[in-house]
């Protein structure tokens, strides 16, 4: 079987040379426990922070059980399980759970849209950002795996949503598949774009991105407005401590909650309920950002570190 290891820290953002993918041979299988053989992987910013030297990454990955001494799993199940960066380990019969998604929809929305970045979403969605009919939301990383299911819940509720995008093809994007009323740039001038984009001031805001965003969305908030403090992609590469303007929040009368979706599993089952009949019904897309082959995992990774996906990053193992 394959794995990849961590061969060097990296400094700052992680490249695909910190990374190494090696033959390992395969454990025994003891009482309880099932062998999975990963089909698609979900590669997740939070596993940044924990990378060690040596050390195989932590991934949630939807798998195949392929031999069980468990006898409440069964060989050819699908299933949901904590396989790391892997083509294939065992694991706790236990510690599984059946794949469950909409008729029609891929194994793999159970990672993404239905997974933990959906509930994030859904979760800054009903608690902290409350939009709503014709309300202006901001959403940062508009394209990214969380912030494509917030702007397309934002526009269900009928919202009026800009999306913070760093190219061309990923306003397009945003606009033509996503359903963003408008777009801005980061970097020079987003202060005026937002200006221009947001005339009304900012009612709700989803941070997903870097210091500079952040600044420029809190000078611009509307009174009484409502930030979710969600994505510290900056901070995780090795950026100074993500910091907040109190005096914008002040002037503004601003809510600011801190987004840790495991303190919003209470919300997993209604969450799976909407937004899978969202899906089914064909006014949510599930976009995903796919690689073939354990091999790519380190790109895809470092491409989802730089802010280079679009979408749900997913590497189909096998």
């Amino acid at each position: 079987m394959q794995q990849v290891v961590v061969t060097h820290a990296p400094d700052g953002v992680p490249a695909p040379e910190d990374f190494d993918v090696v033959e390992v041979p395969g454990a025994a299988l003891a009482e309880g426990e099932v062998r999975v053989a990963v089909r698609t992987l979900s590669l997740d910013p939070h596993v940044r922070t924990a990378l060690r030297l040596g050390a195989v990454p932590a991934g949630h990955a939807v798998a195949e059980v392929v031999e069980s001494r468990c006898p409440e799993v069964e060989a050819g199940q699908h299933v949901l399980a904590e396989t790391g960066w892997r083509s294939e380990t065992v694991v706790p019969g236990a510690a599984v759970r059946p794949v469950t998604v909409p008729r029609g929809a891929p194994l793999s929305a159970a990672l993404g849209v239905l997974g933990m970045p959906g509930l994030t979403a859904y979760a800054a969605h009903v608690r902290h950002l409350r939009p709503r009919s014709g309300a202006t939301v901001v959403i940062g990383a508009a394209t990214g795996g969380v912030g494509a299911v917030a702007g397309q819940l934002a526009r269900v509720a009928g919202a009026r949503v800009v999306g913070v995008v760093g190219s061309d093809e990923k306003a397009r994007l945003a606009t033509e598949r996503l359903g963003y009323a408008d777009v801005v740039r980061r970097g020079a001038g987003l202060g005026d774009a937002l200006v221009a984009a947001c005339p009304d001031g900012i009612d709700a805001y989803l941070h997903l991105g870097d210091q500079a965003t952040l600044d420029a969305v809190m000078e611009r908030l509307s009174v009484g407005a409502r930030v979710s403090l969600c994505g510290l992609m900056d901070q995780a590469n090795g950026s100074a401590p993500t910091r907040l303007r109190a005096g914008a929040v002040m002037r503004a009368r601003a809510e600011v909650h801190g987004m840790v979706v495991h303190d919003h599993t209470d919300l997993a089952h209604e969450h799976a309920q909407r937004v899978g009949d969202l899906l089914a019904a064909g006014d949510l897309v599930a976009l995903e950002d796919r690689y073939a082959g354990l091999d790519l995992a380190p790109t895809a990774f470092a491409r989802l570190m730089s802010g280079r996906n679009t979408g749900k990053v997913l590497v189909d193992v096998s």
